[in-house]
């Protein structure tokens, strides 16, 4: 919940060594979240959204996450709300487009729109 958050994927015949392989993965893709309060309605001025509105998609998933104001929660699915609630994001809104209903591309869509929050950082 401290705005950092990590994904990773392993596969083996043991589920013990899938789950080590899918950690080190993790730990290796460890991105930070950058966030604000990006939204016009709200100028709280803490971090409870994310600054600017951003894209993100994996094979025929794509998300859209905008910032919300403050008390609004998170508008998003509820395996979306797990990985966000991880990032320490309070408020946001998601649009989703294509087949969200396979999880893996939907979480690796939504991991790739917050991996590009530091797109315009220098």
């Amino acid at each position: 919940g401290n705005g950092l958050i990590g994904f990773g994927r392993g596969s083996s015949v043991e589920s013990r060594t899938s789950m080590e392989k899918s950690l080190r993965k993790a730990k290796l893709s460890i991105i930070k979240i950058k966030k604000g309060c990006g939204d016009w309605e709200c100028g709280c001025g803490t971090e409870h959204s994310i600054p600017f509105k951003t894209k993100g998609h994996s094979g025929s998933v794509r998300v859209e996450l905008m910032p919300a104001p403050k008390g609004v929660g998170l508008v998003a699915n509820n395996e979306t709300k797990k990985l966000l609630r991880l990032a320490g994001i309070k408020d946001i809104w998601m649009k989703t487009f294509g087949n969200t209903s396979n999880r893996i591309n939907l979480i690796y869509a939504v991991f790739d729109a917050l991996k590009k929050l530091y797109v315009y950082e220098k």
